[in-house]
């Protein structure tokens, strides 16, 4: 960065005048005079309780664009641009705790996260987020495909770049804004935010103290690929998708044979791992064996022509119909048709078994080494004193679970054993609870709190408190014991109090 009128401003003032006391009005219109060697402040602008996000910047999905934010504390906003065209949105509170928390997207990205913004500024964080380098719909992949060919650039900006960059941007303007730096830097992302984080501390391990990953799109590779999997083996084995009522109704029944093995009768599956159900049970649900053979595939999760392991599926207990239902997920098909073929006008449907298994393997080698996400070695992270808590809902219905516990295990064992590990990172596996949030499990958990008290008093979490908010109501508490043990009911007492339960 170099020197600019505001930074000069605020050396000047040292011993001579109060910054902190300036009109913070003009503390906020004066970081457009910030220069940047690949960057611009587009706009500053003083915020006080209400913001409506610019239809430029917001979601699409969400149509944030036409829903006003309301009772935000003071903040000064900030737009930047990122060369090439990579948007970034900070807001800086007048009360600030000294920390700060960055944002991460979802899906294809595409969007600002003004609402998770604002949950980050009430409580006193400067946050970020940015829409990696491009705008529009989280499930439209099409963004890197341009003149009948890949942009790398763009790819580059979407896998890591984008968030690097806005992250030591973000840090100079704090230093600017408040005249000091943050004391602790957070990351904050579910599943595309989780991929980011961890690929954060891969990368860039000095970025953040501390990052929070829920639900990672981490094996970014195999597992995107993989979503279409069950797709092709409905085509193959039946020539039509299952009935959706039929595959809802059968998740129910499983849910309800196997609800009190762990010896609480609350609808929830502690071990889905654990689940054996048998070809008569299924029949029992009005399955035929052609629709059996589907389900034992989708189940199972994709596999080369001789039946060798490919990737995971997701698990019994997990809604089926997002990936098995009468239409394929998009995200999946947009990454068939422009980063891999490269033909918008493939059809999916005219894939089988062989053909799938050389897009999958066309995806690993095109796309491992920059969107893989995969490395265990985190030696620098550990070594720069950052901390990490990662969990995952065992009812995720679009990333296998199992995906982000293989690879924490190769974590486990690139560092040295458990206790290694344990010193800077911890997996949490939570029983019932769907992609980033929702399902029948306790979906609100302390995790992010828990990071900030280990990172800044040293304290490491033992358990979690997940917990099930309904109307406004608990209905549901539990204790998250860290992978690999689980939360097991001692057999009596309330089940909501989670001094019934222990870790083995």
């Amino acid at each position: 960065m170099k020197h600019c009128l505001l930074f000069l401003t605020i050396l000047s003032c040292f011993g001579t005048c109060n910054f902190a006391n300036a009109n913070d009005n003009e503390r906020c219109q004066a970081l457009v005079n910030l220069e940047f060697d690949d960057a611009k402040i587009i706009k500053t602008e003083l915020i006080v309780d209400r913001f409506t996000p610019p239809s430029n910047l917001a979601d699409s999905l969400r149509n944030a664009d036409t829903k006003e934010i309301s009772h935000l504390p003071q903040i000064c906003r900030v737009e930047l641009m990122i060369q090439p065209k990579i948007n970034v949105e900070i807001w800086l509170p007048t009360q600030w705790n000294h920390r700060l928390q960055a944002i991460g997207g979802g899906g294809y990205a595409g969007f600002i996260p003004f609402d998770e913004l604002a949950v980050a500024v009430k409580k006193g964080y400067a946050t970020v987020g940015t829409d990696t380098g491009h705008s529009g719909n989280l499930f439209e992949g099409h963004f890197v495909f341009n003149n009948n060919q890949l942009q790398a650039d763009t790819i580059a900006d979407f896998a890591y770049r984008s968030v690097h960059e806005m992250t030591i941007k973000t840090k100079q303007i704090i230093q600017a804004y408040y005249g000091e730096p943050a004391d602790y830097s957070y990351w904050n992302g579910c599943s595309t935010g989780g991929r980011q984080g961890l690929m954060e501390a891969q990368r860039f391990p000095a970025d953040y103290d501390g990052i929070y990953i829920v639900a990672p799109a981490i094996q970014w590779d195999k597992f995107i690929p993989s979503e279409l999997w069950p797709q092709i083996v409905m085509q193959m084995e039946l020539g039509h998708p299952i009935d959706t009522h039929k595959l809802i109704m059968l998740r129910k029944a499983i849910i309800q044979l196997a609800d009190e093995q762990d010896g609480i009768k609350d609808g929830i599956i502690n071990d889905p791992t654990a689940l054996d159900i048998s070809d008569n049970f299924l029949k029992q649900q009005n399955f035929n064996d052609a629709e059996i053979i589907a389900l034992r595939k989708i189940w199972q999760g994709p596999t080369n022509h001789v039946g060798e392991f490919l990737w995971f599926g997701v698990e019994k207990t997990a809604p089926q119909e997002a990936l098995a239902g009468n239409e394929p997920f998009p995200i999946p098909v947009d990454y068939l048709k422009y980063w891999i073929a490269q033909n918008p006008n493939l059809d999916w449907k005219n894939m089988d078994y062989q053909s799938f298994v050389d897009y999958f393997n066309e995806s690993v080698d095109l796309f491992r080494p920059i969107m893989g996400t995969d490395n265990p070695d985190l030696s620098q992270f550990k070594k720069s004193g950052g901390k990490m808590i990662i969990w995952h809902g065992w009812d995720d219905r679009l990333i296998p679970p199992k995906g982000t516990i293989h690879y924490y295990n190769h974590v486990v064992k690139l560092m040295g054993g458990q206790d290694h590990t344990d010193e800077f990172i911890k997996l949490y596996m939570a029983p019932g609870v769907d992609h980033c949030n929702g399902g029948d499990g306790a979906d609100q958990i302390n995790g992010f709190e828990s990071l900030v008290n280990w990172v800044e008093k040293q304290q490491p979490p033992k358990t979690l408190t997940a917990k099930k908010i309904e109307n406004g109501n608990l209905t549901l508490q539990r204790p998250l014991c860290a992978y690999p043990q689980k939360t097991v009911y001692k057999g009596e007492g309330n089940t909501n109090n989670p001094a019934n339960f222990e870790c083995q």
